[in-house]
């Protein structure tokens, strides 16, 4: 029997798993439709081409779905958007109805402290800002599209401006609320970054651990 070499190993495609043979490609009528769902329940940016596969359909088609949804969303104005980041793609609020965001989570989340993730992100950019979303990545070695969000949504950081640089990337950087948030005159009284997170995640200062109003 003939050995087959290497390289046709790795040209070899693996079976279909049982949920893949039961999935149908998604009509194109309903690609739009099918990339919403998706980036709604991801929260998160979602590269194009792993959108490509879910669908079982080819990247030109979810490229092109892609821009009639973005434009769709702001033909009607909605409170959301669907924005390209490289090649992937995001669901997020938008930045107009933020206050109003910050106001629902402020009074539902009233007593609810930072998880660490967002502890860990926050006191990246207190000690780096103004910062990009790229570089707390580079930082922290993971996606923190939703984290970064988040800590908006919270009113604990802004935009502070964008580079200079292709894309224009936004530098984020903290706010009044993050101060009175954490009991602080000016930034000058930041603890040591260690002692930062470790101080929030004991709940050592009756001023933290509440999302601020």
């Amino acid at each position: 029997m003939k050995q087959e070499t290497e390289q046709e190993l790795t040209q070899k495609k693996p079976e279909p798993s049982v949920l893949e043979e039961e999935i149908a490609a998604v009509p194109e009528t309903q690609i739009e439709q099918a990339m919403e769902a998706l980036l709604f329940a991801s929260g998160e940016s979602v590269p194009m081409v792993l959108i490509a596969q879910a669908l079982c359909v080819d990247l030109p088609t979810v490229e092109k779905a892609a821009k009639s949804l973005t434009a769709d969303y702001e033909e009607r104005n909605r409170g959301m958007q669907v924005i390209r980041i490289g090649d992937r793609l995001q669901m997020t609020t938008r930045p107009a109805w933020y206050p109003y965001v910050r106001r629902l989570f402020h009074s539902e989340m009233e007593n609810v402290k930072l998880t660490e993730t967002q502890l860990e992100t926050l006191a990246i950019i207190a000690y780096r800002q103004p910062i990009t979303k790229s570089e707390i990545e580079d930082i922290r070695g993971v996606h923190s599209d939703a984290v970064v969000n988040r800590l908006a949504e919270y009113g604990l950081i802004e935009e502070k401006g964008r580079l200079k640089t292709p894309g224009r990337p936004i530098q984020f950087g903290t706010t009044e609320s993050f101060m009175r948030y954490f009991n602080l005159s000016d930034l000058s009284q930041l603890p040591h970054m260690e002692e930062f997170t470790r101080e929030q995640e004991n709940g050592d200062s009756e001023e933290t651990g509440a999302i601020p109003t």
